[in-house]
C-alpha cells in the first residue's frame, strides 16, 4: 500500500505522520526513511526544515528560509548542500532496508518539476514489489502529477487539514497496523 498523506502547505502533514510513529513503533512496525519537521524561531516563525532519519534518529538542517535578496533553490528555501547529500544517502539506505514501511517527507516541486532532491527514488516508489509499503507526504496540488508518475493501483489518499491533524494521525496508524510487512 502506498499512502499519500496530502494537504495544503502548513496543514500539518509532517506533524500527523510524526505523531503516528510512536504508537506504530510500539506495535512493532519498523520504519526507514525520514520526516522533515519545521525549524522554528522563538516566535514560532518557520526558519527552515530539518530532516530526521527514522532509522538512527540523526538530524540535519535540510533547508533554510532565504533572507531578502538571497537566491532560493526552491520556493522560499535555500538547500544545505551537505544535508541534501546526507538525506539522499538516508533515502538510498531506506530503500534497501529490511523494514515494514518506508517514509518519505516529502516529494515536492524539487522532485516532480526539477528532477532534483529525491527524484531518484520515484522509480522505486512506483514498483510495488520493491517498495510494497510507503507513506509519502505530498502537497495536495502535486497529488495528480505524483500519482501519474508512480502509476500504482494500491495508492490511498489520506487528506489532512489543520483541524483534522490529530484524527489523521490515528487514521494513519489504523491503516498500517495489521498490514503485512515489506519483507515478511
Amino acid at each position: 500500500m502506498l499512502i499519500l498523506l496530502t494537504g495544503p502547505q502548513r496543514a500539518g502533514k509532517t506533524t500527523a505522520c510524526w505523531r503516528a510513529l510512536p504508537s506504530l513503533r510500539a506495535a512493532g512496525v519498523r520504519f526507514a526513511g525520514f520526516v522533515s519537521p519545521p525549524l522554528l524561531n522563538e516566535n514560532g516563525a518557520k526558519t527552515g526544515i530539518e530532516m530526521v532519519d527514522l532509522t538512527t534518529g540523526a538530524r540535519q538542517t535540510f533547508a533554510r528560509v532565504v533572507k531578502p535578496g538571497e537566491p532560493a533553490d526552491v520556493g522560499r528555501y535555500r538547500m544545505v548542500p551537505s544535508a541534501t547529500d546526507w538525506a539522499r544517502d538516508v533515502l538510498s539506505a531506506a530503500l534497501l532496508a529490511n523494514v515494514d514501511w518506508l517514509v518519505v517527507d516529502e516529494i515536492g516541486p524539487l522532485e516532480l518539476q526539477n528532477g532534483g532532491g529525491f527524484a531518484f527514488a520515484l522509480a522505486a516508489l512506483a514498483d510495488p514489489l520493491r517498495v510494497p509499503n510507503a507513506i509519502v507526504i505530498v502537497r495536495d496540488s502535486l497529488v495528480g502529477p505524483l500519482s501519474e508518475r508512480l502509476g500504482r493501483s494500491d495508492m490511498v489518499l489520506l487528506p489532512i487539514a489543520e483541524a483534522t491533524r490529530a484524527e489523521v494521525s490515528s487514521r494513519l496508524a489504523q491503516m498500517i497496523v495489521g498490514k503485512p510487512g515489506i519483507n515478511g
